[in-house]
């Protein structure tokens, strides 16, 4: 009766551990690579939609700031500074912002130029060659600058001046200049859209211009 006792156990312990020791089957491999396929697929559109939110935000916070600099420099410097904008009128997918002291009342650089020699060279520079002042496509992907306008009419290029008093924008004959000018940024799936506009007193403002492509953390458009 113990010997068989004994057998009975060590049945019972080889079963055990061959059943402990037992592999996947190809099916269950199958199923498990399955879900991570799912599982994928679900994420790379999220996770890409995520990056384009990023780099518009991204891009709309730097013109802000480059444009807020350009004004601080105007007071800075007490001189009037000129911010032109160019943009590619196809798509939108190349564009530049540019700053320069003002000498003259048609006086604006151009931010498409790369030579610093030129007489037009985005610069704070007026007798000589100072550094770039400047921000275009260049280092940003995933969105276009879909529109560009002066008071509310499309305008592909334009110019427009900080005075350096107050820091407000004024004309060239120094009268108050009273349009909105902004810039409209969408992201390559266009489900995201900032605008950066500057007001008649100088304002630097980001906001929703799209309620359905709507930023968080950012304002309706006014």
């Amino acid at each position: 009766m113990l010997m068989k006792r004994s057998i009975v156990k060590v049945k019972g312990f080889h079963l055990k551990s061959r059943l402990a020791n037992r592999g996947f089957t190809i099916i269950e491999l199958m199923i498990v690579v399955v879900i991570v396929a799912i599982g994928v697929a679900l994420a790379v559109p999220t996770y890409q939609n995520i990056v384009q939110k990023r780099q518009v935000t991204s891009a709309a916070e730097q013109i802000a700031a480059f444009l807020a600099l350009a004004q601080g420099e105007a007071v800075k410097r007490n001189e009037v500074v000129v911010v032109s904008v160019e943009r590619d009128n196809s798509d939108g997918a190349v564009w530049c912002v540019g700053a320069m002291i003002k000498t003259a009342d048609d006086d604006h650089c151009d931010c498409e130029s790369t030579s610093a020699s030129d007489d037009n060279f985005c610069d704070f520079i007026t007798d000589g060659v100072g550094a770039p002042q400047l921000i275009n496509q260049v280092g940003f992907q995933s969105f276009t600058m879909s529109g560009s306008a002066v008071g509310g009419t499309a305008s592909n290029d334009f110019n427009f001046n900080f005075d350096p008093i107050r820091g407000i924008k004024v004309l060239d004959n120094g009268s108050a200049d009273g349009n909105l000018h902004n810039v409209t940024l969408i992201s390559s799936n266009t489900n995201h859209s900032l605008r950066v506009g500057v007001s008649v007193t100088g304002r630097v403002r980001m906001c929703n211009p799209v309620s359905t492509k709507a930023v968080p953390g950012f304002k309706p458009c006014a």
